[in-house]
């Protein structure tokens, strides 16, 4: 990387808190380009295992968006002093700050490692384009037609495959009666891989086919604060779908949302919504074909996605605690990013459908 960058990549930070003096760094989880087995073991120890028969997550394969947030029991931050508990509040201050710093150091720090460049785009104050959406979150709402191309095919595209076969292939029989114009496409983007009261799932997309088109929706949450209003309303979403379709949700965003909403008092969606995870039969067909079975991999190679100036998903969570402490932030990246991913299951959904390639 050339100096330039690296002095760039300073100035972003030299108006953030250091850590105290001798401080060791919280524990993070390896970069999206870095090896993943310690993430896998993580999850395989925190419960995320995957449902029904599937068999345990292989760390090379695993989604970037489940094994690439890098905090691990993120410190519940205050947005500012007014709406922060009385009690403790400019410790709470204090401890968002380190972390917040930590997190900023240490994705500047790999991506010199990794030669990486970010997106240039840095903004201040909320993303664009939010709006309280109709349960009381902000969110987001982006509109495409029908015959929007992400990748090779139309979003239309996506519906046209052998329901006999998708059922087969994801050996679940509801799929081959299920109309998948009526579920929910479902990406997540969170402080952590595991679950419990210390990590935030701040960033909801849900994309649905309406008359109109394709409509993803993307619940933000600005402060801790807000939090059952977002789970609520994600809730609501996805128990009026006729499925879930994720790419490795089973073992990771359920688990986060569904624990988040126990704490709240929200009732989960996820029992009563069968749930198509198209990690695993893309998995089955396509294991050996290519490098690993990631996201990014399988919609370049079986859908020709390809992404520009794509923030790395290990990179959102630094984005939304630089938001909460009012300092420059790439959550606009991060928007994108989550918007992309679920578009792409939209794409991906027609190579599901496809019977396992047989092994010699």
């Amino acid at each position: 990387m050339n100096e330039s960058l690296r002095d760039r990549l300073r100035r972003l930070r030299r108006e953030e808190p250091s850590p105290p003096s001798g401080a060791a760094p919280d524990a993070m989880a390896p970069d999206e380009m870095a090896p993943r087995e310690s993430a896998a073991r993580e999850v395989s120890a925190r419960g995320a295992a995957p449902l029904d028969d599937e068999p345990a997550v292989h760390a090379s394969d695993a989604s970037e968006h489940a094994l690439g947030a890098p905090v691990n029991g993120a410190i519940p931050p205050a947005h500012d002093a007014a709406r922060a508990p009385a009690t403790g509040a400019g410790e709470l201050h204090r401890r968002l700050a380190r972390r917040s710093a930590l997190l900023t150091a240490s994705c500047a720090t790999d991506a010199l490692d990794v030669a990486v460049e970010l997106p240039r785009r840095l903004d201040l104050g909320p993303p664009e384009r939010l709006g309280a959406s109709r349960g009381g979150a902000l969110a987001r709402v982006s509109s495409f037609a029908r015959t929007h191309a992400h990748g090779a095919r139309s979003l239309d595209a996506g519906l046209a495959f052998d329901r006999a076969l998708l059922a087969a292939s994801a050996r679940d029989e509801r799929f081959a009666a299920i109309d998948l114009e009526g579920a929910v496409y479902l990406d997540t983007e969170t402080t952590g891989l595991s679950g419990g009261a210390g990590t935030y799932v701040f960033l909801v997309g849900l994309g649905t086919f309406t008359s109109a088109g394709f409509e993803v929706w993307q619940g933000f949450l600005d402060h801790p604060g807000n939090e059952r209003a977002l789970l609520q309303e994600t809730a609501e979403r996805i128990a009026g779908a006729s499925a879930i379709v994720s790419f490795f949700g089973k073992s990771f965003d359920r688990h986060r949302l569904e624990d988040k909403m126990k704490i709240h008092g929200v009732a989960p969606p996820f029992a009563t919504t069968p749930h198509l995870d198209l990690y695993w039969p893309l998995r089955r067909a396509n294991q050996g074909r290519f490098e690993n079975c990631r996201l990014k991999t399988l919609e370049r190679e079986l859908a020709g996605v390809t992404r520009d100036d794509d923030l790395p998903g290990s990179f959102a969570p630094a984005a939304w605690f630089d938001f909460l402490g009012n300092r420059p932030h790439r959550l606009e990246g991060v928007f994108r990013h989550n918007l992309e991913d679920v578009l792409s299951l939209v794409a991906l959904l027609p190579h599901a459908a496809a019977a396992p390639i047989a092994r010699t």
